[in-house]
């Protein structure tokens, strides 16, 4: 059952994920070794204060805000076009971050395309954008009770907002089935079974063709990897391997969201995705203190938060 703290965790997880991250995005996995992130600091790649979340948060508060009894797709990418032309949704009222595959868009929704057909479908947009903010699905499918196709098909026309490629779909389809399994059920075991039902639902001939790029983490030994065998970067493959094996090889909040920034590369949407994880597995308690309190705007993010509850009557 999905409760008011279940989103809580999952979406401050995310939060604070992100803003633990955004410090070091760019930085080599080399310099990450030598100088680990050890906590939630400031400045760094964008010279922003301790506690700035990104566009990560940005577009997820953005879908939260408009998920509702019935969806509206166009209501979300008018909140992510408000996001990044207003500064609405961020800390401190500017968008200083945003993939270019996302900004293309956001292009094409101002030009008046339908919702469902702004999102670029080529191979070579398949960044993490839609990943990295797909966690509110799980949260609207738990809800609401939606079936499994049906809450699939959300997954992918969400991510098709901005990415439409069938791998972003897929990779954020695997996300929120390990989501789906930690509202269930908070223990470690979730994330195996939330694999395996993805592995299950992506076995059809319509997915054959991209499912093989996600080979790694269906193995029974992912967890298993070496850490030398895991990469970080902006491509969803990944940021999504990243995430999973981060929580899978920690034991709590902070060594997971650690974890993930420190292969370097794409910080704060690694740490953004494995946080948003973390935080349902551990619960909003397991965040540390000192980060929520860092954490800027968490009264906004509260009540983007507790509308979408209100709205559709989760306590």
């Amino acid at each position: 059952m999905i409760t008011l703290n279940k989103v809580r965790g999952a979406v401050f997880g995310a939060a604070a994920g992100d803003a633990v991250g955004v410090p070091y995005e760019f930085e080599y996995r080399e310099s990450m070794q030598a100088r680990p992130a050890t906590d939630m600091v400031g400045h760094g790649t964008y010279h922003m204060p301790s506690g700035t979340w990104s566009d990560d948060t940005s577009m997820i508060l953005c879908t939260l805000d408009k998920l509702d009894a019935s969806v509206d797709y166009s209501a979300i990418m008018s909140a992510f076009t408000a996001w990044n032309s207003k500064g609405e949704y961020t800390p401190f009222g500017g968008c200083f971050d945003i993939g270019f595959t996302t900004s293309l868009a956001l292009t094409n929704y101002r030009k008046g395309i339908d919702p469902l057909n702004c999102g670029l479908d080529d191979e070579r947009s398949n960044g993490n954008g839609s990943l990295m903010r797909i966690i509110p699905a799980a949260l609207y499918i738990a809800a609401h009770g939606l079936s499994a196709r049906e809450g699939m098909q959300l997954v992918h026309n969400l991510s098709a907002l901005t990415h439409a490629h069938m791998r972003s779909k897929i990779g954020c389809g695997i996300f929120i089935q390990i989501a789906l399994e930690l509202i269930k059920n908070n223990e470690k075991s979730s994330v195996l079974n939330g694999i395996k039902n993805a592995a299950e639902f992506y076995s059809g001939s319509d997915y054959k063709s991209e499912i093989s790029y996600y080979e790694r983490i269906f193995r029974d030994d992912f967890a298993e990897l070496a850490i030398d065998e895991i990469r970080s970067s902006g491509y969803v493959v990944d940021t999504l391997e990243c995430a999973v094996w981060s929580l899978m090889n920690t034991g709590n909040y902070r060594d997971c969201v650690l974890k993930a920034v420190n292969f370097g590369a794409d910080t704060d949407t690694a740490a953004c995705v494995a946080g948003a994880l973390a935080g349902l597995l551990y619960g909003i308690d397991g965040i540390p203190s000192e980060w929520m309190k860092k954490l800027r705007r968490s009264e906004f993010i509260e009540e983007i938060v507790e509308g979408f509850c209100r709205r559709n009557a989760i306590k």
